[in-house]
């Protein structure tokens, strides 16, 4: 067994390993970096601007994972008792903008690495694999965010949220990212940590891999189907066939 995982785990992917991939396409948030802390601190302070209570760390963290309109429309939701709230209200988008604004101040303060990132990237690249970045994140935190964790020269391809018209889990993102590196769908493979990597993987024909450590939300990684579940980014290189 992989990562904890079972039989019923795998599909047309079955028995694959590292040595079989050509190309590895990784999520970020949830997956390569954990920015939990600073995502929860810009949403807390936009909070604060509009007059209401923060949600804190941890209870902030479970919110994250499905994309800053999400981010806050669910804390809103909890700090006003109101469920109905949603990007149609108009306080609810202009709080959204206030975050963003926030969040490009301290994107990249205390975001880290998961253990193991480095190590797996440089031994991917160090085996002639190549190894790609396909974010729902906006460009522009991207941008700030991989100098700050030093994988600014490390992604043979990075296609950001806001580059196409369309983002995870519609396939398109990982399309782009292949052809960038020349590289077919049954060779490829995109590491996440959401239902909206493991659709874009399943649309596109890649093999799917999801870390348990992420921003899963109410996805129940060891049963969704997902070809391999890892629960450390070494896993990707240890015992690989």
């Amino acid at each position: 067994m992989l990562g904890g995982t079972n039989n019923a785990m795998f599909s047309h992917f079955s028995g694959f390993g590292t040595r079989g991939m050509q190309a590895f396409l990784f999520d970020f948030d949830g997956t390569l970096v954990d920015s939990a802390p600073d995502l929860t601190r810009a949403l807390d302070s936009a909070l604060t601007r509009a007059g209401l209570p923060g949600v804190g760390l941890e209870l902030g963290t479970k919110m994250v994972g499905q994309g800053a309109g999400k981010l806050v429309e669910y804390a809103l939701c909890h700090v006003t008792q109101d469920k109905n709230i949603t990007m149609a209200d108009p306080f609810c988008r202009l709080l959204l903008s206030v975050f963003l604004e926030e969040y490009e101040v301290v994107c990249a303060e205390t975001s880290k690495l998961y253990p193991g990132a480095i190590e797996v990237i440089a031994t991917l690249k160090d085996r002639g694999k190549q190894v790609g970045l396909v974010t729902n994140k906006p460009r522009r935190f991207v941008d700030l965010m991989l100098p700050a964790l030093n994988l600014h020269s490390v992604f043979d391809s990075i296609v950001a949220g806001d580059d196409l018209l369309t983002k995870k889990p519609d396939p398109a993102m990982v399309y782009k990212a292949l052809t960038d590196m020349g590289v077919a769908p049954a060779s490829a493979c995109l590491v996440g940590d959401s239902i909206a990597d493991l659709g874009a993987a399943r649309a596109a024909g890649v093999a799917s891999i999801l870390v348990s450590f992420g921003y899963a939300g109410s996805l129940k990684v060891h049963d969704c189907g997902a070809d391999r579940v890892i629960n450390h980014l070494m896993d990707l290189i240890n015992n690989d066939t």
